[in-house]
């Protein structure tokens, strides 16, 4: 086919133009890509996340143990007077800590965990006017400035589900992380970072009807799902409080699987979902051996942290059990009649590979300090490294 020599030019010319934009100066192809815009934002996918409770503790840079940790949420900071406060004044050496594990660990985001359990209240408050919400926000962008740190995970546990919170939560809560994600991107501008915007989510359908999940998601780098607290003291009978499956024991009830796949069809990208793994158990009394307590009848005492179960299992008077359906362990005492859902090594790998299988954001865990001789959070590293390095994925018949 003729082609005319002006078209020949024309067409050279192009090429030549698009190839001096793609091989043009750094500093523009940098500007572009840290130029901030609302949407997911990755890290390499898929992440771990850790929660380090401070409590009355004061941190020390040469005893903690972040290898692989990819975000490290540090919890909790109040709100007071609509603003980000510290819970005890001994805090602010505790957040100045940031600046130094960030040279230790150069490529970990650390972000500071606003709320917790208990908070909703002051939540509903703070977000019920435009004037109360600047506050905060303009709080928010001092707070991360002042730490050195890397953004803000908002734990609101529940908009609306309190009886002193208001029907007016939903809307107010995607407000706030409007404008804290706009108030975010013009940092990241201004300061040449990215500054991060995530969530503390709930692990029940309630949360994606009492949130306008389809409006936030797009405002919200991850969802951290608690998928944990599936069974504990308030049921009068035991069982799995963070399986990854439904157990063939009992076909309903709660799975991470099950929360997976609701927050998928709600509207969440994958890649936004980090499922949680539970650093501690959850303990019954007067359970009868059936099952090897297994959904049997009992009375709830609370929660047992993971540092304390090896213990017991050295002790010989707990019997571990395998649910190879639910992938979740127990531990039974057939002569004080105790039982434990909890999480330990074997059932965090399974977590990892679900998440590789499923193309997941990652995975978190609730907490830090409640680890016995880094054994869980070694075993999350440790299989996070096995899929990285290229080796078969683990498939399990009939779990898709």
């Amino acid at each position: 086919m003729f082609v005319p020599f002006k078209r020949i030019v024309l067409f050279v010319l192009t090429a030549l133009f698009l190839v001096s934009c793609l091989v043009n100066s750094g500093d523009e192809h940098l500007a572009l890509n840290s130029a901030p815009t609302g949407n997911f934002s990755k890290l390499q996918t898929p992440i771990i996340c850790a929660y380090l409770h401070i409590g009355n503790r004061k941190l020390d840079l040469n005893s903690l143990r972040l290898d692989g940790v990819n975000i490290l949420n540090l919890a909790f900071t109040k709100i007071t007077n609509n603003r980000i406060g510290l819970l005890r004044p001994e805090d602010a050496q505790n957040f100045m800590i940031a600046k130094k594990l960030k040279k230790l660990y150069p490529k970990m985001k650390i972000l500071v965990s606003v709320g917790g359990y208990g908070t909703s209240k002051v939540f509903s408050d703070m977000s019920l006017s435009a004037s109360s919400r600047s506050v905060f926000v303009d709080d928010a962008i001092r707070f991360v400035r002042y730490y050195g740190l890397d953004g803000v995970d908002v734990d609101w546990e529940f908009p609306g589900m309190n009886v002193q919170t208001r029907d007016t939560d939903r809307v107010n809560f995607t407000s706030l992380l409007t404008e804290l994600r706009t108030a975010f991107d013009k940092a990241s501008k201004q300061d040449g970072k990215k500054y991060y915007l995530t969530v503390a989510a709930g692990a029940f359908d309630m949360y994606l009807t009492y949130t306008e999940i389809r409006k936030i998601e797009p405002l919200t780098d991850y969802f951290f799902v608690m998928t944990y607290d599936f069974f504990g003291q308030w049921n009068k009978t035991t069982g799995h409080h963070t399986n990854l499956y439904f157990s063939s024991l009992k076909h309903n009830g709660h799975s991470v699987d099950k929360v997976v796949k609701n927050y998928y069809k709600a509207g969440i990208p994958k890649e936004k979902i980090i499922i949680g793994a539970a650093f501690y158990g959850r303990k019954w009394k007067n359970v009868e051996a059936v099952n090897s307590g297994l959904f049997c009848k009992g009375t709830g005492v609370g929660s047992v942290a993971f540092r304390q179960i090896p213990p017991l299992l050295k002790s010989g008077k707990y019997i571990r059990s395998w649910d190879s359906s639910a992938l979740s362990p127990t531990l039974y005492n057939p002569q004080d009649k105790i039982f434990l859902s909890y999480e330990d090594m074997q059932s965090v790998k399974r977590k990892v590979d679900y998440i590789f299988i499923h193309d997941l954001g990652g995975i978190m865990y609730w907490e830090y300090f409640s680890d016995y001789d880094y054994m869980l959070s070694k075993s999350i590293k440790e299989e996070f490294e096995i899929h990285r390095g290229g080796y078969p994925r683990i498939s399990f018949p009939g779990k898709k």
